[in-house]
Order: structure tokens, then sequence, then C-alpha cells
């Protein structure tokens, strides 16, 4: 599996966990400092009020955007996948328009494409594996089509072909750096952080200083927020986690190209 961060290769348990932790501590904090404050006298009502509500109303943008940032990310991914099963069947289709000494290569070769998309994202121990064994595959059609246009192969019927087949690439490309290597930056995890615990000190300092805080009022809101948290890394993760990509559309096809290859051999027999 590919990780570009090290926030990546922490899992959504130790990240759920770790959220739970900063909300509670910051929150702690916070109530210390706010009582202490309210002994000694220095505390002014409105102005913490004031500074609270500006932090959470930062808090509630910087989640906002984020999570937005994550929903675009998912929903791109999905229709990345279409696309991608989309192109390799009418790859498999225009097979027909080369020669019959070809034809049932590349048909062979797409087959076993698709067989290396069809993944089941939580368990895929052979990643790098059928990462190759898919640029090799890659490889070897597009020599295919160099060698027919150099042989002077019709160039409408080989056009028809090779324009799916550069499709599939690209696709085959979006797809790998939108799923594994385009997250969202590790500045925006630090600065989302970084408000939610000044965010929860305010709201500490605040309890504190009236005191009217309470251990369930605190543990409420690290689990809420904690929550908020790992779904949207939740969203922005292919490989982890229960909001991944409905595989069906590859799926399927799968199925229906080694049904089409199983064919003409069931048929020989």
């Amino acid at each position: 599996m590919i990780y570009t961060t090290f926030f990546s290769t922490l899992s959504l348990a130790v990240i759920y966990g770790f959220s739970i932790l900063l909300v509670l501590a910051s929150l702690a904090v916070g109530n210390f400092f706010g009582r202490r404050s309210a002994r000694n006298g220095k505390i002014g009502e409105t102005s913490i009020g004031s500074a609270v509500a500006a932090t959470l109303g930062l808090l509630a943008f910087m989640l906002a955007f984020t999570f937005n940032m994550a929903a675009d990310r998912f929903s791109l991914r999905k229709t990345l996948l279409l696309n991608e099963a989309n192109a390799l069947s009418t790859a498999f289709l225009r097979a027909d328009l080369l020669p019959a000494d070809d034809r049932d290569r590349v048909r062979t070769l797409i087959a076993e494409y698709v067989d290396l998309r069809d993944i089941d994202p939580l368990h895929v121990p052979d990643f790098e594996e059928r990462l190759l064994r898919t640029e090799a595959i890659q490889q070897e059609l597009w020599q295919l089509v160099a060698k027919l246009s150099a042989s002077g192969y019709d160039g409408e019927r080989l056009r028809g072909f090779y324009d799916t087949l550069n499709e599939v690439i690209d696709f085959n490309t979006a797809r790998l750096y939108t799923g594994m290597r385009y997250q969202i930056p590790p500045p925006i995890w630090g600065a989302l952080y970084a408000l939610t615990a000044l965010a929860m000190f305010g709201i500490g300092f605040q309890l504190g200083a009236s005191r009217s805080g309470s251990a369930q009022v605190a543990v409420a809101l690290a689990l809420a927020f904690s929550v908020v948290i790992v779904l949207i890394v939740d969203l922005d993760r292919s490989y982890e986690g229960v909001l991944l990509v409905e595989q069906t559309p590859m799926s399927e096809l799968n199925a229906r190209l080694q049904a089409a290859e199983r064919a003409p051999r069931d048929s020989a027999d």
C-alpha cells in the first residue's frame, strides 16, 4: 500500500483515540486555568464568551472546509471507477477492430487487467504486484498498437481501439493518484487539530470560570468532535474504514469478461 504522509499510516482507531484525548486534555487544561482565574478575580465574562464563540466559529468553518474536500474526493473516486470500468468494457469490445491474430490476445490481456483492478479495498496484500502487472499489460497493449501501426494496418480501425486504450491508461493513473496519493494535506490536519484544541480550551476555561463544568459534558464533547474528525478521515481514505467506494461496476465487468473468455474454451471442449 502507498502512504504519502505519516498521518496516512495511522489507523482510524488511533486517530479516534488521539482526538478524544486531545479534546479531553484541552477541556481539562482550560477548566483548570478558568477556575484559577475565577479565584483570582481576573475574569471578564463578556470577553470570554466572545473569544470562545469566535474560536468555535473558526472551528466550524474548518470542519466544513475539510469535510467538503474529503467528500469531493470521495465523489471523484466513484466517478473515476465507473469511467475506468466503462473504458475497459469498450476496449474489450473494440478488440474486434484488430486483426484476428491479435484480437484474442488483446481480449485476454484486458480480461486479466480487469481482474487485477477488481479488488477488495480493505484487503489487498499484493497491491504492488497488481500495480506492476497492470503497467506491464499497458505496455504490451501499446506495443501491439505500435506494431500494427508500423505494419500499415487500417488507421481508422486502429484508432478506434487505441483511443479507448488511452482512456484506460489515463483513468488508471487518475484513480491511483486520487485514491492513494492525493489526500488532505498535513498542514490542514494540523490547523484543524490546533483549532480543536483552542476551542476546547476556551470551552473548558469558560466552564471552569463559571464553575459549571461536568465530566459528562466533557466526554460528550470529546466523542462528538472525534466522530466528526474520524468521519472526515474515513472519507479521505480509499483503503480503510466503512465509507469506501462501491466496487460493483468493476466486479460486474470482471464477471462478464471472465465468462466471455471461458465461453470459447467451453465450446471447444
